[in-house]
């Protein structure tokens, strides 16, 4: 295969995954509004959750931070609601409807190639209103963040257990038809 073979897979995958993103945010704001008339419906919530979980999930796989960043907060507040730990309230309902069009507006950015540092803006403040909501921490700047600690590596010396190592490499072309 050469670089336009490569370039054409791609694109035609991108391609793929915002008509799916497309076919899914219209899922789940149909699927919001059936839980504003009936909250107690558990597979219209599953449906939810199930359309920002692929969002999020096919975002991931073309490194579109932005997307899976947002829609994680999303996800996690219906990941309450379905367990029970919350209940649909208006305010809940109201950021989840706020959470679908910024959804939206993330995968316009990836389909035009361009950000806006109003888009950005607005899934921070959004994000941090989604996290009140299902009582999550806000989180740390990275400048904040601690660095993880070392961690001492078990060897299997004198345990009398077996202990294996493995090293992979794979070529270039190994997971290109296993996206």
């Amino acid at each position: 295969m050469n670089r336009d073979d490569d370039a054409e897979i791609l694109a035609a995958a991108r391609a793929g995954f915002l008509d799916e993103a497309s076919d899914m945010l219209a899922q789940f704001e149909q699927a919001l509004l059936v839980m504003e008339t009936t909250p107690e419906d558990a597979e219209n919530l599953n449906a939810a959750f199930r359309a920002a979980h692929t969002i999020k999930g096919t975002a991931g796989m073309f490194g579109c931070e932005a997307v899976v960043t947002f829609t994680h907060e999303v996800e996690t507040l219906l990941e309450h609601l379905r367990s029970g730990a919350l209940a649909i309230t208006d305010d809940i309902a109201a950021a989840l409807l706020e959470g679908r069009d910024q959804m939206g507006a993330l995968i316009d950015e990836v389909r035009s190639g361009e950000s806006s540092p109003d888009v950005q803006a607005r899934s921070l403040a959004l994000g941090e209103v989604l996290r009140r909501l299902y009582g999550g921490a806000t989180p740390a700047s990275p400048a904040q963040t601690p660095a993880p600690a070392a961690e001492a590596i078990p060897t299997s010396e004198g345990s009398g257990e077996r202990a294996w190592h493995l090293s992979l490499r794979f070529g270039a072309d190994a997971l290109r038809s296993g996206m």
